[in-house]
């Protein structure tokens, strides 16, 4: 078994689309010590001007950092007026990049990580039926569960691997400029745990992602029926029933992902009293139904 897997692992890298997003990913750490910083920047003064607009506007003001921006009288009716001491008072947002800041990236990247995750998954099995190695391996091995395990734990293993170490280059590559900057504030007593958990429950999904490509592929033979029933399932079916019915919303798998990446869920809803740890048992059984089904599929089924 232990040999299968290191043949699926050297065949997953032989993958050109693998290596492209090695190299896409390379690339986002190479350019990450100066875009980071930059991104920062820009949203700091897109925050600014939107506190002077609503300001101006007379609208409820925003809470930064805890800390509510100045209003300025409504009997200034002034549009010049007003936008003058909007202006004078609503104070500059800090622009700089601080390394407590470093679950937002983490937040932000996760979703192209998941769904990276998918895209290998699904293409690690999917090419491979159309192009006949499936068969192929069966013809010397026999066992399919055996093959179907071998290529769900390399894959998952990579997957795994690849955005854990990926996270982690991230941020030691951010790490020397909150340094020259003095701004690894708040990085004391428990932020290196939060952050880490973070990290891993990314890491967690983007692995899960990548199976339920995996599983789809191998039941659609091939890797177009996998991204098919897989986005239009996760992002049109599940979107539209949690939002539409919000009792079925606790048991969906879209729902229960964001709970246990974000710890709560931020996109317009929630999901009730549902913890972490809740979430990640939903998730697995999920996946285990799905990667039943797809193995009992994959015994079954002629693969000629």
């Amino acid at each position: 078994m232990i040999r299968l897997v290191r043949v699926e692992l050297r065949r997953l890298w032989a993958r050109r689309l693998v290596r492209w997003s090695v190299l896409v990913v390379f690339v986002g750490i190479v350019t990450a010590p100066g875009l980071v910083p930059w991104a920062f920047r820009e949203q700091a003064r897109i925050n600014h001007d939107a506190d002077i607009e609503r300001c101006v506007q007379d609208q409820p003001p925003k809470t930064r950092d805890g800390v509510a921006m100045p209003t300025i009288p409504s009997d200034v009716a002034a549009p010049a007026e007003r936008d003058r001491l909007c202006r004078r008072v609503t104070p500059e947002l800090d622009p700089d990049f601080h390394l407590r800041q470093l679950d937002e990236i983490y937040r932000t990247t996760a979703a192209l990580l998941i769904i990276g995750g998918f895209l290998i998954g699904a293409s690690s099995i999917g090419a491979d039926w159309q192009a006949g190695v499936v068969a192929t391996v069966l013809t010397w091995e026999g066992r399919r569960l055996r093959i179907f395990a071998a290529r769900l734990v390399a894959l998952v293993t990579a997957v795994l691997a690849a955005i854990v170490a990926w996270q982690a280059l991230l941020a030691a590559s951010v790490v020397p400029y909150t340094l020259a900057k003095d701004t690894t504030d708040g990085t004391g007593g428990d932020w290196l745990g939060t952050i880490t958990g973070l990290g891993l429950r990314v890491a967690a999904i983007g692995a899960g992602a990548a199976a339920l490509g995996y599983a789809l592929a191998l039941v659609g033979r091939g890797t177009a029926a996998a991204l098919g029933i897989g986005f239009a399932y996760l992002f049109v079916f599940e979107n539209v029933v949690g939002s539409q019915f919000k009792p079925l919303r606790p048991w969906l798998m879209l729902w229960n992902a964001l709970v246990f990446v974000k710890g709560t869920f931020e996109a317009g809803g929630d999901v009730p009293r549902r913890t972490v740890t809740a979430a990640a048992v939903i998730l697995a059984v999920w996946a285990a139904v799905v990667l039943a089904a797809a193995a009992l599929i994959f015994q079954r089924r002629d693969v000629t």
